[in-house]
């Protein structure tokens, strides 16, 4: 008998964990993707171009943000789960995306400070990063552009 509490204890603690994560989870980051997007429109003003800073009217400086955000236990069990069965990792797409927008939020801010109008030569570099994959960083960079 005592097995069998032992087993629905841990059944009980992992399913609470599950429900914790999965609201908590959900809930920051809905507030970060409403955040991204109001910041995303305050800096429509700073164009982006991936193409290389190559003209000498204009002058320009290199400029970088680095964000590492994690997921959470539920987006990790939804993973773990499509993992074994193969396919997309749907439950971290989001996650790869609000890194990828806060980086390029970030860049434009510090471009903003400087007094430049626009970006070029964007680059994004992504690394999953910890034991199991749980977090993941976002490297941009590019050139701000601003007249002489």
């Amino acid at each position: 008998m005592q097995i069998m509490d032992a087993i629905i204890f841990k059944i009980g603690i992992f399913v609470i964990l599950f429900v914790i994560g999965w609201f908590f989870g959900r809930n920051t980051e809905q507030r970060h993707f409403k955040t991204l997007a109001e910041n995303e429109q305050q800096l429509t003003d700073i164009k982006i171009d991936t193409n290389k800073f190559e003209t000498s009217e204009l002058q320009g400086q290199l400029i970088y943000s680095n964000v590492v955000i994690s997921h959470d236990y539920f987006k990790y069990i939804l993973a773990s789960i499509h993992n074994f069965f193969g396919g997309r990792l749907s439950s971290y797409e989001s996650v790869v995306e609000r890194a990828r927008r806060e980086a390029i939020v970030r860049l434009k801010q510090q471009a903003k400070t400087m007094g430049a109008t626009e970006i070029m030569g964007l680059r994004l570099s992504t690394t999953s990063l910890g034991m199991q994959g749980g977090m993941v960083e976002v490297f941009a960079y590019g050139t701000a552009i601003y007249p002489k």
